[in-house]
């Protein structure tokens, strides 16, 4: 069992957590800064769901793959609640980088209640992550009981408190943990494929927050994942979205 856990621990992932906090430039809901057109999907406005500054994701130690400038607006279209797993998804959840000065948006006319929520401030703590049980390939057949159960633990106290919204290391998966594959599958069935799953990266993991007043489903995660080439060449067009539930 020490031997599990030492592998496991090895494997390692720095990455931020979202946490309360902050000067508001970054914050989950409110009115984003945008000067361009507010996204939508089969007619219907998206709601934001997040505005990132992508200096103070960088001055917190954030992935060097990210800009270090401007603002990162998040985007997911309620009345769909697309699970990411079809390409019909495919502008349901969008993600913008806004490199101009702030300008508040205004928000579309038929924006529905349910899609605005008040600004939550947020601010950004550099930590780890680690892979789960699937991810990590542990043997559980090769541990008697006590080992299995202690192992269980480890891994149950190396989980993330909820609400674990994080950018960048390992997702904390509500049921498979097998994203990456699945973006990739998507990407190539859109025609912008080729490339391999574990060029994806982990953009944003979006918990449910009842405090900021928004769940996914039944208590689920949104997941942004972006190639790490195309985060560097600042294009988040490619921004694909996985939902998972409970």
């Amino acid at each position: 069992m020490a031997e599990s856990i030492a592998a496991l621990k090895a494997q390692a992932q720095p990455c931020l957590r979202l946490v309360p906090g902050g000067d508001g430039r970054s914050r989950l809901g409110g009115t984003p800064e945008m000067a361009g057109v507010w996204p939508r999907y089969e007619g219907r406005p998206l709601a934001c769901v997040a505005q990132l500054d992508l200096a103070q994701i960088q001055a917190a130690g954030g992935p060097e793959w990210l800009p270090g400038d401007g603002r990162l607006l998040f985007f997911y279209e309620l009345e769909h609640g697309s699970w990411g797993l079809d390409e019909k998804d495919a502008g349901s959840a969008v993600v913008i980088h806004e490199a101009g000065s702030p300008i508040a948006a205004t928000e579309p006319s038929d924006l529905p209640d349910d899609a605005k929520s008040p600004a939550y401030p947020i601010t950004f703590e550099l930590t780890v992550s680690y892979p789960s049980d699937d991810r990590a390939e542990i043997d559980w057949n090769s541990l008697d009981t006590a080992s299995a159960d202690a192992l269980e633990e480890v891994l149950v106290s190396l989980d993330p408190a909820a609400p674990a919204h994080q950018i960048g290391g390992y997702p904390s998966p509500v049921q498979s943990d097998g994203m990456e594959t699945e973006c990739e599958t998507v990407a190539r069935r859109l025609g912008h494929g080729g490339g391999d799953p574990a060029d994806w990266r982990l953009l944003l993991q979006f918990d449910t927050d009842l405090d900021a007043g928004m769940m996914w489903c039944d208590v689920g995660c949104l997941y942004f994942w972006i190639r790490e080439r195309d985060a560097r060449a600042g294009d988040f067009s490619k921004v694909w979205v996985i939902l998972q539930s409970n």
